[in-house]
C-alpha cells in the first residue's frame, strides 16, 4: 500500500495566490459558520436547561408555600383549640362560682323565710295575747 498523500498540501501548492486566499477565505468563513453553530447549539441547550430549572424551582416554590400554608393552618388550628379549652375551663369555673353562689343564696333566702315565720308566729301570739287582754277588760 502507497502512503496517503496529503491532498490539502498538494492542492494548495497547484492554486495561484488569488485561488489560495479565496480557499483560504471560505475555510474560515465555513469554521466561523460551524463556531457560531456549535454557540448557537450550546445556548438553545442552555436556555432549555434554564427554562427547565426555572419551571422546577416554581413548582418547588409552589410546594414549599403549600408546606408553610399547611404548617400554619395545623398551628393556628392546635392555638384555637388550647384558647377554647382555656375558655371552657374558665367557664366552667364561673359557672361553679355561679351556682355556689346560687346555692349560698337560696340558704339564706330559707333562713330568712324560717326568721320571718318564727316572728310573725312571735307577732300573731303577741297580738292574740294582746286582743285577749282586750276582751277582758
Amino acid at each position: 500500500m502507497a502512503p496517503k498523500k496529503n491532498k490539502k498540501s498538494n492542492k494548495l501548492a497547484r492554486m495561484s495566490d488569488e485561488e489560495k486566499l479565496r480557499y483560504l477565505q471560505h475555510r474560515a468563513a465555513i469554521e466561523e459558520e460551524t463556531k457560531r453553530r456549535k454557540e448557537q447549539l450550546v445556548a438553545t441547550y442552555l436556555k432549555s436547561k434554564l427554562k427547565k430549572e426555572e419551571a422546577f424551582t416554581r413548582l418547588n416554590t409552589a410546594k414549599l408555600n403549600q408546606q408553610w400554608r399547611h404548617n400554619l393552618r395545623q398551628i393556628k388550628c392546635k392555638e384555637l383549640k388550647d384558647e377554647m379549652m382555656t375558655m371552657e375551663n374558665r367557664f366552667q369555673i364561673l359557672l361553679d362560682c355561679k351556682n355556689d353562689h346560687i346555692d349560698m343564696l337560696l340558704r339564706d333566702l330559707e333562713d330568712a323565710e324560717e326568721q320571718n315565720l318564727k316572728q310573725y308566729g312571735a307577732h300573731a301570739e303577741i297580738v292574740s295575747q294582746f286582743l285577749s287582754k282586750l276582751q277582758c277588760s
